[in-house]
């Protein structure tokens, strides 16, 4: 059965005592609005600094907390960086690897991701893994091939067993900060041959179980039209997650899509 999914990163736009004020109006409106046993997802990756607390004011609400980025080692002499192995000591159970932003602005190459997402399976984290398409292609095929090749080279030394814990969120760069997705079809098509190319790689059970989210500009509207594909599990927010009137608009529309999809399981 079919679980939607929110997940949204706060990158570095609040400071220590704006994200608890955030984070508690958020856990508020999840105690009044949303029960444990909904069928949603909602993960929010807030300011490192924070993320502790975060937890501590989440718990008891549906309310997860993730985290932005990791390192590959899990300790040693590596100024700066965040352990996989310490994120899940106090908890985290989620880790972002290969966003956009940090392959741009600080030249994360497919390696680097790799190792990330090795990393994380190692220490029993989810990784939710970018797979970005950098241009808009005539031939949606072109596209796809992309992305296809971002799989193998994310999945490298990865077995069929731990690809399950993967989650992959597709994210066309044209789309990323604006209000209006992609065309729902094309994002339709993009999955649809995805998961042909996941089933020749890694069998057809894997590539109808693999998790694979939106990431990119969203409405509620076009949200709802998202979350109502078969083939897509979530939809993935960046600066959308810090408008506290969308974010839980988009809660909301994600909990009646999982609580329909599963009265109609049942």
């Amino acid at each position: 059965m079919k679980t939607p999914i929110l997940c949204t990163s706060w990158k570095m736009n609040l400071n220590f005592d704006e994200g608890l004020s955030y984070a508690r109006k958020l856990a508020d409106f999840a105690k009044k609005n949303l029960k444990k046993d909904d069928n949603l997802e909602v993960i929010i990756c807030p300011d490192f600094l924070i993320l502790s607390d975060a937890m501590k004011i989440f718990k008891g609400t549906i309310l997860k907390v993730g985290a932005q980025d990791c390192f590959w080692e899990d300790e040693g002499s590596y100024t700066g960086e965040i352990s996989p192995k310490h994120l899940k000591e106090i908890g985290c159970r989620y880790v972002f690897c290969g966003h956009i932003e940090r392959v741009r602005y600080l030249k994360e190459d497919d390696s680097m991701i790799n190792l990330k997402v090795r990393a994380c399976l190692r220490n029993n984290l989810k990784p939710f893994v970018f797979l970005v398409e950098s241009e808009k292609f005539d031939d949606i095929r072109g596209a796809a091939a992309e992305l296809n090749n971002k799989i193998k080279q994310y999945t490298n030394g990865v077995s069929e067993e731990d690809l399950v814990n993967i989650v992959f969120i597709y994210e066309p760069a044209w789309a990323i900060g604006a209000m209006q997705a992609a065309p729902v079809d094309y994002t339709r098509r993009i999955l649809q041959l995805l998961r042909e190319s996941l089933g020749k790689q890694f069998g057809k059970d894997a590539a109808a179980n693999q998790v694979f989210m939106y990431g990119g500009g969203v409405t509620l509207d076009s949200a709802r039209q998202i979350l109502e594909l078969d083939n897509i599990n979530g939809i993935g927010m960046g600066k959308a997650g810090l408008n506290y009137d969308f974010i839980t608009g988009a809660m909301m529309v994600a909990r009646d899509i999982g609580n329909s999809i599963r009265q109609n399981v049942i």
